[in-house]
């Protein structure tokens, strides 16, 4: 069989090639072979579960064996994974394109960090929790000294699905204090909504931009400002209602945030990965200092187990190369993503970023155009709610879309939902889902709108419940096997110049909607503004 293709090959990669190989001639030998031929082997539970900070996985659905397993950690190893693991937790550069480290473990005390990297995440954590504690309290007051009551928080991307995913998880209805809203989405629909019957004397602003220049946020920002004035407050006395988080200082106390009411992170945080930083204030906020605390736990116990366990007990490892199987290799081009849970119903849009602006992309880490597809599609919502929208096409459906199912073993917080027969329910129907799509059903009298051919592969993460630690542990495990799929493909995880030119077009557009001149030197101006852009612009701005 002949070398599996790879632009720029240079010697050292033959190892790596050959591996390529072993995993493509896996594939080819199970692509005649059913899922319930591979769940008819004795003890394929067993040998196909790993377990990692009470989080339990079941791999025995997924088109594998042993044998693809050993492939697969083959490719692992001649990808260099040992090396990049080690340089993730030293802290060394591992995001080349921007000449950046990438420390969120040390946000969790998991990362070799600099003592005085150390003291000033430590001294940020204590600025977070005094400023929490004081909203929860009542004792933050605005212009009037009316105690503020409501905490609005205005972001987006990883500044605003992290915190609203955890917030959404973690929040009890008899939690005390600061009620917290969010609002990401540039349509003033969303600014208002929240807004709605709020007193602004009892309102805060919280503004999540890591360099402040984010143009959705800093114009509802604005909005949000300009709405404090109508409502009463003071032009002078604004600001102390606004709040910022950031990584540019500068930038914030320029725009009107005072030095007091400032949190700050790193540039060595993304976006994605900052919910452990400052930017979790809304999770110290509602749900109270002590389980955001409890959440960095379970966080930093998954990184050690990521750090320090064989790659063949691995269990973020294993979920990394599971994906590149699934994606690169067997040709699927998305994953669901269904928790069995209606507090975790925002994972998947937060997955959706953390997988897709991490992993989408086509260039390898020496500058090449990488020949194996890289992130799947992520999408999904909260089951039972999919069993009645989406899982029709998942199991009669053309295309093969694996699946993971996450499970709460308990409902709820104790004793709120004990025997609850509902959970039972909700169980049950989540083990069926797995097997009716790895087994499928024969045709009824040759009837083939009642067949499913079954051969759908799914992955099952138990939790015990829902709660601070588990919910961290699991956060982080997608993080590191979402960096573990990112060595098998040779890319860098860490930027994301996908999102930019979009950006940059949008301002020539903008300019056009509002009637000024287009600027013929503009290399961004010549390439928004085509004839077809020129014309809609043109329609809309009436």
């Amino acid at each position: 069989m002949t070398a599996f293709p790879e632009q720029r090959a240079r010697p050292d990669d033959r190892a790596r090639i050959q591996r390529l190989d072993a995993v493509r001639i896996a594939a080819a030998r199970l692509a005649t072979v059913h899922l319930r031929e591979l769940l008819a082997q004795p003890g394929r539970f067993e040998r196909l579960r790993l377990t990692a900070c009470s989080i339990e996985a079941d791999f025995s659905r997924q088109r594998i064996d042993a044998e693809v397993l050993d492939a697969l950690t083959g490719l692992a190893e001649a990808s260099g994974f040992d090396a990049m693991r080690t340089a993730l937790f030293a802290g060394d550069v591992v995001n080349p394109t921007e000449g950046r480290a990438a420390m969120h473990a040390a946000l969790r005390g998991t990362a070799a960090a600099d003592p005085a990297i150390a003291d000033a995440v430590a001294a940020e954590r204590g600025k977070l929790v005094r400023l929490a504690t004081s909203l929860r309290d009542g004792q933050f007051a605005g212009w009037d000294g009316t105690p503020v009551r409501t905490l609005v928080c205005i972001g987006i991307g990883g500044s605003d699905l992290g915190p609203r995913l955890v917030c959404d998880a973690l929040r009890e209805p008899q939690d005390r204090g600061c009620d917290v809203r969010f609002v990401a989405n540039v349509d003033p629909d969303d600014l208002a909504r929240e807004l709605a019957g709020l007193d602004p004397r009892a309102t805060a602003f919280a503004i999540v931009s890591k360099t402040f220049t984010t143009r959705e946020t800093l114009a509802n920002a604005q909005a949000a400002r300009a709405w404090l004035m109508a409502g009463g407050c003071p032009e002078g006395s604004v600001h102390a209602h606004l709040i910022g988080v950031t990584a540019a200082p500068a930038a914030a106390r320029s725009w009107g945030i005072d030095a007091s009411r400032l949190l700050a992170f790193w540039d060595w945080v993304g976006g994605r990965y900052s919910l452990w930083s400052s930017v979790g204030l809304p999770i110290a906020v509602a749900c109270g200092p002590e389980r955001f605390d409890a959440l960095l736990d379970g966080a930093a116990a998954m990184d050690r187990h990521f750090r320090d366990a064989p790659l063949a007990a691995n269990l973020p490892a294993r979920l990394g190369m599971l994906s590149v199987w699934n994606r690169s290799f067997l040709g699927s081009a998305s994953l669901a993503v269904v928790p069995y849970a209606e507090r975790l119903r925002l994972l998947p849009s937060y997955l959706q970023q953390l997988v897709m602006e991490s992993n989408g992309k086509s260039a390898t880490l020496d500058g090449g155009t990488t020949t194996l597809p890289t992130a799947p599609v992520i999408w999904g919502t909260s089951g039972t709610n999919a069993q009645h929208s989406f899982f029709q096409q998942l199991h009669q459906g053309p295309d093969i879309v694996p699946v993971d199912f996450i499970l709460p073993r308990q409902a709820g917080t104790p004793p709120a939902h004990e025997g609850d027969a509902r959970h039972r329910i909700l169980m049950a129907n989540c083990l069926a889902q797995g097997a009716a799509l790895a087994l499928g059903w024969p045709a009824s009298d040759g009837d083939p709108h009642r067949a499913f051919p079954g051969n759908r592969p799914s992955t099952l993460l138990v939790l015990p419940r829902i709660d601070p630690h588990s919910l961290g542990a699991l956060l982080a495990c997608y993080e590191h096997a979402t960096f573990t799929a990112s060595v098998l493909l040779r890319i860098n995880p860490f930027d994301q110049f996908g999102v930019e030119l979009g950006k940059v077009l949008a301002n020539s557009v903008e300019a056009l909607l509002s009637g000024a001149p287009a600027t013929a030197n503009d290399p961004a101006a010549a390439l928004a503004l085509d004839a077809g852009t020129r014309a809609m612009a043109k329609h809309l701005a009436g």
